[in-house]
Parts: C-alpha cells; structure tokens; sequence
C-alpha cells in the first residue's frame, strides 16, 4: 500500500488540506506533504493520529477498496441536521429491508 496515496486520497475525499489535517492530527503540514510526497515515512503511532484528524480508524486506512466512500459518507452524515438523519436512517432501513412497519 502506498500510505502516501492513501493519505492524500483521503484526505482529498473529504476537501480537506494538508494543513488542516495536520492541525487536527497535530503534525506539520509540512510533515503531511512529505508523507504524501514519499519523502519521509510514519509510525503506527503517528498514523493513528492522522487517521483520528481524517476522523477513521487505523482499520478503515488499510481498508483500500472501501475506505474512501466509506469516510465521504459519513463525512456528509455528520454535517447533516437531525431531520436529514432520521430520512436517511429511514431510507437505509427500507432498502435494507429491516424497517418495522409503524
């Protein structure tokens, strides 16, 4: 896996800059670019604390096929009011087919 691709993949996903990343994980922006340009590496620990600013776990960051959808709905989810979860919740539960009928 290129961690450096995945970083900028995700974080890119969210219309997230370097530099606002950095300051949610508490690295440098410089340290993001360099990470995502290859020029330097990260530990788990450090990763952790990026993928805490790209508000995902250390799992879902090696989830590769998924991950990116995953993060971009959840991202939207969170920025909805109440009433927008509930339809959403609402409509899921229909597609599912787990909606109990009222």
């Amino acid at each position: 896996m290129d961690i450096g691709k995945r970083i900028y993949d995700l974080r890119t996903s969210q219309k997230m800059s370097a530099k606002e990343l950095a300051k949610k994980a508490g690295v440098s922006a410089a340290f993001i670019s360099a990470l995502e340009h290859h020029t330097t590496s990260a530990s788990i620990a450090t990763l952790e604390y990026l993928c805490s600013g790209l508000d995902i776990s250390l799992s879902e960051f090696f989830q590769e096929d998924e991950a990116p959808l995953d993060v971009e709905l959840l991202h939207k989810f969170a920025n909805m009011n109440t009433q927008q979860k509930t339809a959403i919740l609402n409509l899921i539960e229909v597609f599912c087919g787990t909606k109990q009928e009222e």
